[in-house]
């Protein structure tokens, strides 16, 4: 697959799942996959609803990074 065929797979997902996810097509443990980063889980969750399993060719991952928010309650004596 060229840069220029990916690119357009790139911009077609984003016009289809919506712009506000970030796009990587790279060759997985299945062959090559389309992975879909969302910002949070619950983000995730929605374009999961949304994208299917295989489209074009290309299997569908969905990932998310989990930032824990982490509170400081050692106070310092």
């Amino acid at each position: 697959m060229t840069h220029a065929e990916r690119d357009a797979l790139i911009l077609e997902a984003a016009l289809e799942f919506g712009a506000d996810y970030f796009y990587e097509i790279r060759n997985g443990t299945l062959g090559m996959t389309l992975y879909i980063n969302a910002p949070n889980k619950i983000e995730a969750g929605h374009i999961r609803k949304d994208a299917p399993g295989h489209w074009r060719d290309l299997y569908v991952v969905v990932i998310y990074h989990n930032t824990p928010d982490f509170t400081d309650d050692l106070t310092l004596v």
